[in-house]
């Protein structure tokens, strides 16, 4: 089983702009002083150093004013929701009125708030910020231990979806960047592209957050998505003991020992622990292969526990027309089915 990493929650970060520097400064001692640790405090006073300031940190809520030069908060909120939609914001304005409270609610504010009714107990609204704060956005965040970084990637690439899946491991920290269904670059470390992506497919545990999309700086990726993580789990299985070489691209091929003919992969199927087809090569009875999967999982469950084996995540089947192997882990389970080169099944 994987190992559950233990990471230090990130401290949650706010954007105050507002072109009121008296204001800012009280709100700001405020959110510092009333909870100390909580928050980290980001402020600015027009929509420019606002959008750098969300750009450059990982912000995860903004209170937005309403009157200020240049591009005001009417103008500002849209925009904001428009080139990043999982951004939570608040208006906290002394142009509160209803017009204005309808049309911040409708382009995406989470609340509205009038300044003259809270300056003076700004702790009635601290909840509110909390909880919005730490509401859902668009994507999601968790623990690799509820979810495997392969399946997050996975169903970002079957969705075609643009994104940045952001990781941060116990020992490593890193970013995926998906375009259109596309990896197109990965970055951990000093390590870039394919290194870095599979360094980063085989972390145990630790936190994952989707991000909007941003181009990267180049591109380092430009294979197909499936044959990528059928990669990383030939390499996984490799680190862990087993001996399979398998290639996802037009003529998947085994290496095998010399004194055996050459062989080639016929069908590869690829579902969860809880049976979800994650991945599927040349299989036209995906379902019962998973139902096999499933019933034969139990079976090795059942053997180690009598057995007490160290390791039974491994079966290989020879018959007639070929050889099959199933591989049993803790977040997925693989069948792949071989013949003779020139052989079929």
């Amino acid at each position: 089983m994987s190992e559950t990493a233990s990471v230090k929650p990130r401290l949650r970060q706010i954007l105050l702009v507002d072109d009121d520097k008296d204001f800012t400064l009280f709100f700001k001692d405020f959110l510092l002083s009333y909870r100390p640790g909580a928050w980290i405090v980001h402020t600015a006073d027009h929509y420019a150093p606002a959008l750098a300031a969300i750009k450059e940190h990982p912000i995860d809520l903004v209170v937005l004013d309403l009157k200020m030069p240049i591009m005001d908060g009417l103008q500002l909120l849209p925009l904001l929701k428009r080139t990043h939609p999982e951004l939570q914001i608040i208006v906290l304005t002394a142009s509160a009125m209803s017009e204005n409270r309808n049309f911040c609610l409708q382009n995406g504010a989470a609340l509205f708030f009038d300044k003259s009714e809270v300056s003076d107990g700004l702790e009635k609204i601290y909840a509110a910020l909390e909880a919005v704060a730490s509401a859902p956005a668009e994507g999601f965040r968790g623990m690799l231990r509820q979810v495997g970084l392969s399946d997050v990637l996975q169903m970002e690439c079957l969705g075609r979806k643009s994104s940045i899946l952001e990781i941060s491991g116990r020992e490593s920290t890193g970013r995926i960047y998906i375009q259109d269904g596309s990896i197109l670059h990965a970055e951990a470390g000093e390590l870039f592209g394919e290194p870095a992506l599979f360094h980063l497919l085989a972390l145990k545990g630790g936190e994952f957050q989707l991000r909007p999309y941003l181009k990267p700086s180049r591109q380092t990726i430009d294979g197909h998505w499936e044959s990528l993580m059928m990669e990383a789990a030939r390499l996984s299985d490799e680190a862990a003991g087993g001996a399979l070489e398998i290639s996802t691209a037009s003529a998947p091929a085994v290496t095998l020992p010399e004194s055996e003919s050459p062989r080639q992969i016929d069908e590869i199927v690829v579902c969860s622990s809880v049976n979800e087809l994650l991945y599927e090569w040349q299989s036209v009875r995906s379902e019962k292969r998973i139902q096999l999967l499933d019933q034969l999982a139990e079976i090795s469950n059942s053997l180690n526990r009598v057995l007490d084996w160290t390791r039974g995540d491994r079966l290989e089947l020879d018959g007639r027309n070929g050889r099959s192997v199933l591989l049993f882990q803790p977040d997925r389970k693989v069948l792949i089915r071989s013949s003779e080169t020139g052989r079929t099944a």
